[in-house]
């Protein structure tokens, strides 16, 4: 009973999460499933923390792996190459730069703005959403 109340506070949210797992213990919901990116998780967590008698949420939802997807995206910079970073803000340390007009892999789509990607050299990391088109 309890799942499915959860279930329809995210359904009347927007947002559908098939492998939703939940337990309220002392007024803390832990939450487990995949979401397709990280706005999804973070809407989802402040609806949730909505719920009667949720205090606190443990947040342990999972952004899918779109690895198995082959989503390519195409570097469309002006002219420079694309800065590959080892975290989702310009303030991260460059790891790595993906050629202009080049293709790279798209990993996850962890937060507004920015994907976590492969390049064609194995490269990893992420990179602003500005610069990227799907293939």
């Amino acid at each position: 009973q309890e799942k499915a109340n959860y279930v329809s506070i995210l359904s009347a949210a927007g947002i559908s999460i098939p492998n939703l797992g939940c337990s309220l213990e002392k007024g803390i919901l832990t939450v487990t499933g995949t979401v397709p990116d990280g706005p999804t998780a973070e809407a989802a967590i402040a609806a949730l923390k909505r719920a009667p008698g949720v205090v606190d949420v443990k947040n342990y939802l999972e952004v899918e792996d779109l690895t198995s997807k082959r989503i390519m995206m195409k570097v469309v910079t002006k002219s420079s190459n694309l800065n590959i970073r080892k975290g989702p803000g310009t303030q991260y340390e460059i790891i790595g730069k993906a050629a202009h007009h080049s293709h790279v892999q798209l990993i996850k789509k962890m937060y507004n703005g920015w994907y976590y990607i492969k390049s064609e050299n194995g490269t990893e990391g992420f990179c602003s959403t500005d610069y990227l088109a799907q293939v």
